[in-house]
């Protein structure tokens, strides 16, 4: 038995200095109270009871219901991850495509801003205008300015311009649009109303000079217009508000001084005015 004893001796120390280094751990200073009584422990014992009573019913499946909203917690964390690196790559994408479309803007706009300059220079026989953007930083937050100084005049915004010059400048305007990118047709109502008989020769030419790339549908009451057409149709509006092709003119016909030779027998329907 000494022989046994001594054999296990060095295991029992060494559980035992476990034993001191747990209790050191776990060590609580104890205070030496007056310990309640036993009818005040079992009053305080059966307030628990009472108290864990009024939480039943409890859930057993609590837990697994807990993991379950766990997982989709978890799943929920990783579609928000994801859309924020969605919305990261859109906002950076939108800024790419952003600087790309102003710095196509920007290509046009110096190329129709040059052609406007050229264009309302043969218009108004030697004026100068040019386009102003009014926000440059952010080009597409604001408008554009047409200014103008028509021959022999002070520099003016186009709302400050007569009719006359009002219309030169605009069709000055859309003239240096169809130079850089052409359209098939335009149609043209009376854009000659306010001009005078100079003025409105000139844009009757360079309409006719424009006519080679383009077709031009222009309405107007002017002689010189007439003049420079290459095809002519009379249209008249019955009363019924419905308007009616009466007739076409050859364009050879058409006097010097505006006057039409074709006699409005020719031109004219019956019962039309």
């Amino acid at each position: 038995m000494i022989a046994r004893a001594k054999y296990r001796l060095p295991t029992l120390d060494d559980s035992l200095k476990e034993l001191d280094q747990e209790i050191e751990l776990y060590h609580v200073e104890m205070k030496h109270t007056k310990l309640p009584t036993l009818e005040s422990m079992k009053e305080t014992i059966l307030s628990i009871e009472q108290t864990m009573q009024g939480l039943e019913p409890v859930n057993m499946r609590a837990l697994e219901e807990y993991e379950h909203q766990m997982e989709r917690k978890k799943k929920f964390d990783e579609d928000i991850d994801h859309l924020n690196m969605q919305k990261k790559n859109l906002v950076k994408l939108v800024g790419e495509i952003t600087s790309k479309k102003k710095e196509r803007f920007f290509e046009v706009y110096d190329e129709i801003n040059k052609n406007f300059k050229e264009i309302y220079a043969q218009l108004s026989e030697g004026g100068e205008a040019e386009l102003l953007l009014e926000n440059e930083e952010n080009v597409f937050e604001g408008g554009l300015t047409i200014k103008a100084r028509p021959h022999g005049k002070k520099v003016l915004r186009l709302a400050a311009l007569s009719g006359g010059e009002k219309s030169i400048a605009s069709l000055g305007f859309i003239f240096s649009i169809q130079q850089y990118d052409p359209s098939p047709f335009y149609v043209l109502d009376e854009i000659d109303m306010f001009l005078d008989g100079v003025n409105a020769e000139i844009v009757s030419r360079m309409i006719k000079n424009r006519a080679e790339h383009s077709q031009f549908i222009s309405v107007s009451l002017r002689k010189i217009a007439l003049k420079e057409a290459n095809y002519l149709y009379g249209v008249t509006m019955h009363d019924s508000g419905i308007s009616e092709m009466i007739g076409n003119i050859d364009p050879d016909s058409v006097g010097p001084k505006g006057e039409i030779k074709t006699s409005v027998q020719e031109v004219l329907p019956h019962g039309a005015g």
